[in-house]
């Protein structure tokens, strides 16, 4: 599903007057998670997940095309764990 796609189906569920106002919601909702991230505090949403920044350590290779010894610095990333909540939700059996 694409974004757009999603914020049309939100705009639907929660009867939103506009995609305009739903686009919003969104955003405002990722720009949250990145504020708190940015502060390298974990962000957990009780039962569905947890979002985390952990820090890759600088590493060396060698370039097989130049021969080269090069590095990668160290930099941030963003790694998600699923909870118990969203885990079940996915692993419920469906009744015929």
């Amino acid at each position: 599903m694409k974004e757009i796609e999603f914020i049309k189906e939100l705009k639907e569920k929660r009867e939103l007057r506009s995609m305009k106002i739903a686009k919003n919601k969104v955003d405002i909702f990722w720009e949250g998670i990145v504020d708190v991230l940015k502060t390298n505090e974990k962000l957990e949403f009780k039962g569905w997940g947890k979002f985390e920044v952990k820090e890759t350590k600088e590493r060396i290779f060698s370039n097989p095309r130049t021969k080269k010894i090069e590095k990668i610095p160290a930099q941030k990333k963003i790694t998600f764990k699923q909870g118990k909540n969203l885990k079940r939700s996915f692993n419920t059996k469906v009744k015929e």
